[in-house]
């Protein structure tokens, strides 16, 4: 999955359901330092399908409104 300027959408997505990046790793399983380099958009090419996967079920957002294309 892309990423880039779409990690606006991630932003929101965890504004909007009051978690930080601490609590997004309990729920994903994905390493705090990870996550916030996706967020601050240090990872320029892209994540996995299974990574996208988990943010979307965590943030309750479907993949396509987290990495549009």
């Amino acid at each position: 999955m892309p990423c880039g300027d779409n990690m606006n959408r991630l932003r929101e997505a965890m504004k909007e359901r009051g978690i930080t990046q601490k609590e997004l790793q309990e729920l994903t399983g994905i390493r705090q330092n990870v996550i916030s380099r996706i967020i601050n958009e240090k990872v320029k090419t892209s994540i996995s399908l299974e990574t996208a996967r988990k943010f979307s079920k965590a943030l309750n957002k479907p993949i396509e409104y987290l990495f549009p294309e």
